[in-house]
């Protein structure tokens, strides 16, 4: 009897342990991140335009506008543009709930906003 009590503890155990293993795993995690970065030789206000310009042409709307950032989403996704143009770099960062979506997302901004 007390054997048996053990082995139901055990399960009991085990099971709690796979939920709180499930819980944690990527597919009920927040969305993915991705992001690349360039250099920018110019000023911030250039850097914001063509922020702004980057991400209208990767289709995104509701832009946000922040002293260093442009952002823009579409459904489920986020595109970043930040200019910290002090250090000389843009960065181009995507957000969604599938990785593969956030890593094209940040590829399409970075290759939209090039810099000469």
């Amino acid at each position: 009897m007390a054997r048996m009590h053990w082995q139901s503890m055990g399960l009991a155990f085990g099971l709690g342990l796979g939920a709180m293993v499930g819980l944690a795993s990527p597919s009920f995690g927040g969305p993915a991140v991705a992001s690349r970065w360039q250099n920018a030789k110019m000023s911030q206000e250039e850097c914001l335009k063509r922020a702004e310009d980057t991400i209208a042409k990767a289709g995104l709307g509701r832009l946000e506008r922040t002293e260093q950032s442009r952002y823009g989403t579409k459904e489920d996704y986020t595109g970043v543009v930040r200019c910290i143009t002090s250090n000389g770099i843009a960065r181009f960062i995507g957000s969604d709930p599938s990785r593969s979506v956030a890593d094209n997302l940040s590829g399409m901004l970075f290759r939209n906003f090039k810099t000469e």
